[in-house]
């Protein structure tokens, strides 16, 4: 993904120029960027310049689910992590309940299971050859 401050191409972004906005037409123009799921600066450029501003369709219900999953699996890797990073740099002995990690890591596991089984069901015909959702 490329940099904020750096076109695709390459090419950095170095000037600035100040905008103001009455408050709300700034919340009309943070509407609008997040419906189009690009940054404020972003959407100005594509505007400003003509370019493309299309709100691309939401994804799929399911997508949703999966990132949450996926979000809640992230963080909890992150305190496990974060715990013993903390335990490391102080000079102590790493503890961790070892059961509960196995526990943690097998919840995990059904989760992910849980959702990839969700994504095999998505888009396959019912018996009256409809797509499930």
């Amino acid at each position: 993904m490329p940099s904020k401050t750096k076109r695709s191409d390459g090419v950095a972004r170095k000037i600035t120029h100040p905008v103001r906005f009455a408050a709300d037409e700034y919340e009309q123009l943070k509407k609008k960027a997040y419906e189009a799921r690009v940054s404020i600066g972003e959407f100005i450029r594509r505007a400003a310049l003509r370019r493309r501003v299309v709100e691309p369709p939401p994804p799929p219900q399911l997508n949703w689910k999966l990132y949450e999953e996926l979000n809640a699996i992230g963080v909890n890797l992150n305190q496990i992590a974060k715990a013993a990073n903390k335990a490391v740099k102080s000079g102590q002995d790493v503890d961790i309940d070892v059961e509960q990690l196995q526990n943690l890591v097998e919840s995990l596991r059904a989760s992910i299971r849980e959702t990839q089984m969700q994504l095999l069901e998505c888009g396959v015909p019912d018996d009256d050859g409809e797509e499930s959702a």
